[in-house]
């Protein structure tokens, strides 16, 4: 009898496989870069949810539209920032011109309001960074023991 013969089915390959699989060996990927922030479809008002990965927060970019908005502060026609958990009241955020310049700022993590002493600077933002404010330490007097 003759010897038996082993067949094997051999698939074709891609000829980029062998160059994509010898770069991983080189350099392997351990986790895939992920953007900053998630912005979903337009929602029945025009408002977008925003989630921030990194804050692992959920946010709402709006532009007003009721009159009690007008009242505590809002302008027409800017955009705002908010937490999709809170509703209504006074504006959480500084406006901004256009809704991609309200993403590019929580992207940057500058969309909050400052709380500024009146003795510090003034708040700037400049490229959609907030330039932060001094910070005045006043210690009490020592007491004295008698």
């Amino acid at each position: 009898m003759s010897p038996a013969r082993t067949t094997r089915r051999r698939f074709p390959t891609v000829p980029s496989s062998a160059r994509d699989m010898t770069m991983l060996r080189v350099a392997p990927i351990d986790a895939a870069p992920l953007p900053r922030v998630h912005v979903a479809p337009r929602q029945a008002a025009g408002s977008l949810r925003v989630l921030d990965r990194a804050g692992g927060a959920e946010v709402v970019v709006y532009t007003p539209t009721f009159r009690a908005q007008f009242e505590a502060g809002h302008r027409a026609g800017r955009w705002y920032v908010r937490p999709a958990e809170m509703v209504g009241g006074a504006p959480r955020s500084i406006a901004f011109a256009t809704a991609r310049e309200a993403v590019e700022a929580v992207a940057a993590d500058a969309w909050r309001l400052r709380v500024v002493s009146p003795g510090s600077t003034r708040v700037s933002v400049h490229a959609g960074h907030a330039a932060r404010p001094r910070l005045r330490v006043i210690w009490p007097a020592p007491e004295t023991v008698n």
